[in-house]
C-alpha cells in the first residue's frame, strides 16, 4: 500500500513537473547588448548608492569590480568601464576628496554610455 501510493506521487511529480531544460534554454547565447545593460544598471545602481552613502562605497565598488572583470574582455567599452571603476576604487582608498570623487564617478558613468545595448 505505502510502496504504491509512494510510485503514485512519484509518477505525479514526474507528469507534473516535466523535463528539465535543457543546455539551449540556460543563458547559453547571452549577447553584448545584453551584458551592456546589465553593466550599466549595475554601475547605475551602484552609483545611485554610493552617491546616498559614500561611507559603503569602497565595499560595494569591489563586488561591482568582481563583476567588470569578467566582462572586461568583451570590448574596450567594457575594459574602459572597468578602468573607470579602478580609478574610482584608487580615489577611495586613498582617502580622496568629495570633488575628486564625485569627478570620477561621472567619468564612469559617462563610459557606461559607450556600452553596448540590446538590439529591439
Amino acid at each position: 500500500m505505502i510502496t504504491r501510493n509512494f510510485l503514485l506521487l512519484a509518477a505525479c511529480l514526474i507528469l507534473f513537473t516535466g523535463c528539465p531544460s535543457g543546455p539551449a534554454t540556460q543563458g547559453g547565447g547571452t549577447s553584448d547588448g545584453e551584458i551592456g545593460q546589465m553593466t550599466k544598471d549595475q554601475v547605475e545602481t551602484f552609483l545611485t548608492k554610493a552617491e546616498k552613502a559614500p561611507s559603503r562605497a569602497a565595499g560595494d565598488l569591489a563586488l561591482l569590480l568582481e563583476s567588470l572583470e569578467g566582462s572586461a574582455e568583451r570590448s574596450e567599452a567594457f575594459a574602459k568601464v572597468r578602468d573607470e571603476a579602478k580609478k574610482l576604487q584608487e580615489l577611495l582608498e586613498a582617502n580622496a576628496g568629495k570633488d575628486e570623487v564625485t569627478e570620477q564617478m561621472a567619468s564612469l558613468r559617462s563610459a557606461t554610455g559607450e556600452l553596448p545595448t540590446p538590439s529591439n
